[in-house]
């Protein structure tokens, strides 16, 4: 029998995922788990398997394989009999991590990831962060510089995503996992130290929650306020288009004919349609300060990694080759 100070977290992760799929999802739709095998997913794919008969869901599972470790193999083994374990289709995608691209391995692996899961034919895409996920991807964007719409981080749902647990701690999902004797996996790159991510996980939120014990859900709660002030923004940057459909090219005239800071707010809102990072602010602020005033001779350009912004007969363009 399952250890009774248990109880609680066990039902927490139940109930947060049932409430999440009674909100968005109908009978009988598709829906897939990305499977990485660790503990989060682990018991998100349990709660969800626990849940799919009675709401009647198509669920299945994806685990995408990066190749990066020398455990890849024995980990997408390691899905697939938990998959089998439960009854639950698994796909395993094998995937390039491109190393030059400037953004990092870490970065690189969780793009082509998404991208994998983004392209996947389910209705829905079930994914497993958490509170604490979520408090340290909040610290991590705002060391970064990001403005609203970063400090928002991750909402529980976005286009065809949704995230069941970003309302419980990693402590209730570890419960949960003790509780219905659930096997994971281990990433050794989740202790090394020299990832971003893992450097704020283990060395500087301890220390703030050292000294501040509510902070994990202090900066939770504040993501959803930032989520709040970005979804305004938001809207007014669709009240700036006039009727105009949010697609590129878009006339120029369009942002001469706004303030400098809505300007700005309506290209930031464009890209994040376009599902693309708006640049550094310095070269945000200088890029539309050319829009507004550039002469009908001049083509202001921007080139970034993943995509690039001009000029050309009154209207901006955007090209992104992925």
């Amino acid at each position: 029998m399952a250890d009774s100070r248990n109880r609680p977290f066990t039902e927490s992760v139940s109930q947060a995922v049932a409430a999440c799929l009674h909100r968005y999802i109908r009978q009988r739709q598709s829906v897939v788990v990305g499977f990485s095998g660790g503990l989060d997913s682990t018991v998100l794919l349990h709660a969800a398997s626990c849940l799919a008969r009675d709401v009647e869901l198509d669920l299945s599972a994806l685990h995408v394989h990066h190749g990066l470790s020398i455990h890849a193999d024995a980990w997408a083994d390691s899905c697939a009999k938990v998959c089998r374990g439960l009854c639950i289709p698994l796909a395993v995608l094998r995937v390039d991590v491109p190393q030059r691209t400037g953004e990092g391995v870490e970065a690189a692996a969780r793009r082509v990831r998404h991208q994998a899961l983004a392209d996947h034919r389910s209705d829905w895409i079930l994914l497993a962060h958490h509170a604490d996920d979520q408090a340290e991807t909040v610290l991590h964007n705002l060391l970064r510089g990001a403005g609203v719409r970063g400090a928002a981080a991750m909402p529980e749902s976005r286009d065809r995503v949704l995230r069941p647990l970003l309302g419980l701690a990693r402590d209730e999902l570890l419960a949960y996992a003790r509780s219905h004797r659930l096997a994971w996996i281990e990433d050794e790159s989740n202790a090394d130290h020299r990832y971003t991510r893992n450097f704020l996980r283990h060395e500087i939120l301890p220390h703030i929650t050292s000294r501040f014990p509510r902070a994990g859900e202090q900066l939770a709660a504040a993501a959803a306020r930032f989520n709040e002030a970005n979804s305004l923004l938001e809207d007014l940057a669709s009240l700036d288009l006039r009727g105009i459909p949010a697609e590129f090219p878009l006339p120029l005239m369009i942002f001469r004919e706004l303030s400098d800071a809505r300007a700005r707010n309506l290209l930031r809102a464009m890209l994040a349609w376009h599902h693309v990072q708006s640049p550094d602010e310095r070269r945000l602020n200088e890029f539309v300060r050319q829009l507004r005033t550039a002469g009908n001779d001049r083509h202001p350009r921007l080139d970034l990694a993943h995509y690039s912004l001009w000029c050309e007969a009154g209207r901006l363009h955007f090209r992104n080759p992925d």
